[in-house]
C-alpha cells in the first residue's frame, strides 16, 4: 500500500517494499511537477523520473505497463478528438476533429471532391488555407507534434532493450505513431519526396524536448520515419491487439509501405505492402456500400472506434461527409460530391458507382447529382473512422510493381482487388504506362474521400484541372504539378518560437 500526504509542497509517502518505493518516487515526481511556481523548473526531476521509470520497467514490467498503457491509449483517443489545438471554447472550430479532419481538408484540395456550398472546409476547397497565420496550418502542425511529443515520452520510459512482450508492444506502437506523424508532416509541409530529397523537411524530435530543432532535409525526415517503422515492426512482432484502434505489425508495415511509395523504392513498397495485407480479406462490392462506418469491417486495418462518449457530433467526419445525416451536409446542404469526370469513368458494372447519386436519379431528391453516399453515419453520431484498409495495400503493391516494370504481377494484384467490386473487370488488358494509369484511376475511385488525394497528386507530379466538370464556378482551378498551393507554410507560432528557424526556412 502507498499513502501520499500533501501539505503545501511537502510529500510524505509510506510504502511496503523496494518496487513500491520506486513507484512512489515516480508518483511524487509527477505531483511535484504540478505543485505551483516553486516547481516550474523541473528538468532535473524530469531526468530522474525517466531513469526511474526505465528501472521500474526492468524490475516490475507489470507496474510500468500501468503507466505507459494509458498514455498510448490516450494518443489513439486524441486522434479523433474535437478541438485538438485546445483553443478557447469561443474559438473552437468544427473543422478540427483529429486525423479525419486533416484527411478531409487535404482531399478537398484536389479535383476529386466537389463542395456544393461554401462553409467549413470551404477555404481548403478553394486552396486558400495554407498561409502561416491561418488556423489550418497551425492545427495540422500542432496535432502531429503533440502525438510526437507524447510518443517520445513513452519511448523514453520504455528502454530499447525491453524484453517484456507487453512493454515491447507499447514501445513499438509509440515508434509507429511517431513515424506516422512525421510522414504526414513531411507530406503536408513540403513537396513530394522524390526529386526534393535535399529540400527542407520538418524538425525531428526523438526525445521529449519542448522545441527548437531545425528543419533539416526531407531526406533526414524520411530517414527517421524508416528507422522508426523498421524498429516498430520488430517490437510489434507477435503482438495481438485488443482493438483495431491499436497499431499492430501489419499497420506498421502499412505505414512503411506508404513511405516507400513516396520514396519510389518500388521493390520495398511492393514487398512491405504485401506483408501488411497478409492474412486480411477484402470486402465485397455490397459491403463497400454499407456506409464505411464500422471498424469491424474485415478490410479495415486501423481506425477510430467511436462511441457515444467519444462522439464529437457536428464537429465530426460524418457530419461533413454524410449527405443524408442531420449534420452540416444533410441539414445545411453543404453537400460533398464526386468529380463528374471521375464518376464517368466508373463502369456501370462496378458496385462503387452506387456510392454516388446518378444523374437523373429520383432517389433523395434534395441531393444534387453525384452526391456521395459512401460515408453514412449509422445513427447517434457513432460512425467509426477508417485510417487504413487492406485495399490500399493492394493498390500500393500494384503501383510499385507496375512502376518497377513487372506488369503481369501488377495486373494480377490489381485484378484481385477490383474484381471484388466489378465482377466483369479484366486487368490483363493493361501493360506499361496504360497499367500505371489504370492503377491511378482505380486508386482515386477506391480511396475517394479517405484522405490520400493531395499526397497522391503530389507524388504523381500531377496538377489539378477542375474545368469541364461539376465544380463550383468559383473553384474552377487549373494548377500545375508542384504548385506552392499544395504545400502548407509553417505556422507563424513555430516561426516565432523556434529560434533555429530563419526567414528562409519558411515555405513560399
Amino acid at each position: 500500500m502507498i499513502e501520499v500526504h500533501i501539505k503545501g509542497s511537502c510529500i510524505k509517502i509510506k510504502v511496503m517494499n523496494k518496487i513500491r518505493t520506486r513507484l512512489s518516487i515516480i508518483i511524487a515526481c509527477f505531483i511535484l511537477v504540478s505543485c505551483g511556481k516553486d516547481f516550474l523548473n523541473t528538468k532535473p526531476q524530469g531526468l530522474m523520473l525517466e531513469a526511474g521509470v526505465r528501472e521500474l520497467g526492468a524490475e516490475s514490467p507489470a507496474s510500468l505497463i500501468k503507466i505507459v498503457d494509458p498514455s498510448i491509449k490516450g494518443i489513439y483517443t486524441y486522434m479523433y478528438s474535437y478541438n485538438t489545438s485546445f483553443r478557447a471554447a469561443a474559438a473552437a472550430r468544427h473543422d478540427d476533429f483529429g486525423q479525419k479532419a486533416i484527411d478531409l481538408s487535404t482531399d478537398m484540395m484536389t479535383e476529386d471532391i466537389v463542395q456544393y456550398a461554401h462553409h467549413w472546409f470551404g477555404f481548403d476547397y478553394l486552396l486558400d488555407n495554407r498561409l502561416a497565420a491561418y488556423a489550418r496550418t497551425f492545427t495540422n502542425w500542432n496535432f502531429y507534434y503533440k502525438i510526437i511529443r507524447d510518443a517520445n515520452v513513452i519511448i523514453a520510459q520504455v528502454d530499447s532493450s525491453v524484453t517484456d512482450n507487453a512493454l515491447k508492444a507499447v514501445r513499438g506502437q509509440a515508434l509507429a505513431l511517431r513515424a506516422f506523424s512525421f510522414l504526414n508532416l513531411a507530406q503536408l509541409y513540403q513537396q513530394t519526396y522524390k526529386g526534393n530529397e535535399t529540400a527542407k523537411g520538418v524538425p525531428v524530435y526523438t526525445t521529449p524536448a519542448v522545441a527548437g530543432n531545425p528543419r533539416g532535409t526531407l531526406q533526414d525526415t524520411y530517414n527517421q520515419i524508416v528507422t522508426d517503422l523498421n524498429n516498430a515492426i520488430t517490437y510489434l512482432n507477435g503482438f495481438v491487439r485488443s482493438s483495431k484502434e491499436e497499431i499492430n505489425k501489419n499497420v506498421a508495415q502499412g505505414i512503411l509501405a506508404r513511405a516507400y511509395l513516396n520514396m519510389e523504392r518500388w521493390s520495398d513498397a511492393a514487398t512491405t505492402a504485401q506483408a501488411a495485407r497478409s492474412g486480411l480479406t477484402l470486402m465485397s462490392g455490397a459491403q463497400y456500400n454499407l456506409g464505411f462506418n464500422d471498424i469491424n469491417n474485415t478490410e479495415w486495418m486501423w481506425g477510430g472506434d467511436i462511441n457515444a462518449n467519444t462522439s464529437t457530433v457536428f464537429a465530426s467526419f460524418f457530419s461533413h461527409m454524410d449527405n443524408l445525416s442531420g449534420g452540416y451536409n444533410g441539414a445545411l446542404g453543404i453537400y460533398k460530391l464526386i468529380d463528374k469526370k471521375l464518376y464517368d469513368v466508373i463502369p456501370a458494372t462496378d458496385a462503387r458507382k452506387l456510392a454516388y447519386k446518378a444523374p437523373g436519379s429520383t432517389a433523395n431528391p434534395a441531393l444534387p447529382a453525384y452526391s456521395a453516399y459512401k460515408f453514412r453515419d449509422p445513427g447517434g453520431w457513432v460512425g467509426d473512422y477508417v485510417y487504413m484498409r487492406s485495399a490500399e495495400m493492394y493498390l500500393i503493391e500494384a503501383e510499385a510493381l507496375a512502376r518497377a516494370g513487372s506488369s503481369s504481377q501488377a495486373a494480377a494484384v490489381l485484378q484481385q482487388l477490383v474484381v471484388t467490386r466489378d465482377p466483369s473487370y479484366n486487368a490483363s488488358a493493361f501493360t506499361g504506362q496504360t497499367l500505371v494509369d489504370e492503377i491511378i484511376k482505380q486508386r482515386r475511385i477506391e480511396l475517394w474521400g479517405e484522405g490520400f488525394s493531395l499526397n497522391d497528386y503530389k507524388r504523381w507530379k500531377r496538377g489539378i484541372n477542375r474545368t469541364g466538370s461539376n465544380h463550383r464556378a468559383d473553384a474552377l482551378f487549373v494548377f500545375p504539378a508542384g504548385d506552392i498551393r499544395f504545400v502548407y507554410q509553417l505556422p507563424q507560432r513555430e516561426m516565432e518560437t523556434n529560434s533555429t528557424l530563419l526567414i528562409d526556412d519558411q515555405n513560399p
